[in-house]
């Protein structure tokens, strides 16, 4: 039992972190690859830390697992969920696009069901209800303002983020149960930086647009990318103690600490004039995740 509870805790502390590493974006103005790049270099080399400061209390590593394949994939998946994810913040603003974006949570868990046998433990309606009910707050809570109109390619790049994001959980399982947990963190913060490498010498021809290290926008992505490591491991270690697919749906309740962020810290969306809408989409967020968790019998 306690060791439950400790899988539930990490789960809602991976949550907070998901909420936390997404704000830097919102301080910064540089442009989405470039901030990825940053953010990269943020994410790997908190991984390097780590991995140094298992090194110096004896912690063996095992850097050469054939199973760390699935963690190559998961930094490429990582690179392309967070670019979108980038670009739906620009288009949409936080609190909207991490509504389409946290569609990842029914995703990640169908696929973990799937492929870990956990799909014979899962009641499919209960799963198709709380998929609905996700859908349903996404809709509810991609509100106009004023006369302002939604850019639809900001959806798409938020729905592009949640199949990445969910695919990007059942690698994260495979590596887990191997016991990979710094090495894993290693190799995808690696390959997620070096995917964002190779795009920007494909778009670019070469790499002096990068900028210098020294500015505040790209600070802010190293951030994020620290931030970013501390909010996939405390899950992956989730994992560890509690199924995974209620790993991954409780981390998808930094839904609801995204709403309040982006409606009362950056004024993103007018509570008094849409209260209701936004009452309704946040009850049905957080009743869609406790429906999810009721699916696995």
């Amino acid at each position: 039992m306690t060791s439950i509870v400790l899988g539930y805790i990490l789960a809602v502390t991976s949550a907070l972190f998901h909420t936390l590493y997404i704000i830097p974006r919102k301080l910064s103005k540089q442009k989405p690859i470039y901030y990825i790049f940053y953010m990269g270099i943020g994410f790997l080399l908190s991984s390097v830390l780590l991995c140094i400061v298992c090194l110096c209390l004896h912690i063996e590593l095992d850097l050469v697992n054939p199973i760390l394949i699935y963690a190559i994939i998961a930094g490429i998946l990582s690179m392309i969920a967070s670019i979108s994810v980038v670009i739906a913040i620009d288009k949409i603003g936080l609190s909207r696009s991490n509504q389409w974006k946290n569609l990842q949570g029914p995703i990640g868990a169908m696929l973990i069901f799937l492929f870990f046998s956990e799909g014979t433990n899962t009641k499919i309606l209960l799963l198709l209800i709380a998929i609905a009910a996700i859908f349903t707050s996404a809709i509810l809570l991609t509100i106009k303002q004023g006369k302002e109109k939604i850019d639809k390619k900001g959806i798409l790049y938020a729905l592009i983020a949640a199949i990445a994001y969910g695919i990007n959980a059942l690698m994260r399982k495979y590596t887990s149960d191997a016991n990979l947990i710094y090495e894993q963190q290693l190799y995808s913060s690696f390959f997620m930086f070096l995917s964002a490498s190779v795009y920007i010498l494909i778009k670019d021809k070469n790499i002096r647009k990068i900028g210098s290290i020294k500015k505040k926008d790209n600070k802010l992505a190293i951030l994020a990318g620290a931030i970013y490591y501390f909010a996939v491991y405390f899950y992956i270690i989730a994992y560890k103690y509690i199924q995974g697919s209620i790993a991954y749906t409780i981390v998808q309740l930094n839904a609801v600490f995204t709403i309040f962020l982006g409606i009362f810290v950056f004024k993103e969306l007018a509570f008094r004039k849409n209260w209701l809408r936004i009452t309704i989409g946040t009850l049905l967020a957080v009743i869609g995740l406790f429906i999810l968790m009721l699916a696995q019998k």
